[in-house]
């Protein structure tokens, strides 16, 4: 759930389920990039940039994320732009426990790029 959403950053409020289970019932490494990406991408499009594509995407794990226990993504903004588009960064939270840190470059499409 988007609990704010602007040109100066984007916050969701939320929690995995058994659908998103990796090993030993937390959540699978592979979603938490899938919701970076996605948060970055309506980062992108809440401070009117140009329609844009995942250059590049790094996450860092810092704690096993549970399933069923609710989830903050905070601090979600563009950091800084650079020549080839906008560079990105989000925290995902837990209760005072970060869980991820992702941070990422969105660049612009061409004019009739896919």
């Amino acid at each position: 759930m988007l609990t704010r959403y602007g040109p100066d950053g984007v916050e969701m409020r939320g929690h995995f389920t058994r659908f998103h289970v990796g090993g030993n019932w937390a959540v699978h490494g592979g979603v938490l990039p899938l919701l970076f990406d996605h948060l970055f991408g309506m980062i992108s499009h809440a401070a009117g940039r140009p329609i844009s594509r995942t250059a590049f995407l790094h996450v860092d794990y810092r704690k096993i994320t549970p399933i069923d226990t609710p989830l903050l993504i905070r601090r979600a903004r563009h950091q800084y732009r650079g020549a080839q588009g906008v560079y990105f960064r989000g925290t995902g939270r837990q209760w005072r426990h970060r869980v991820a840190e992702g941070n990422g470059l969105m660049v612009r499409l061409l004019a009739g790029q896919p």
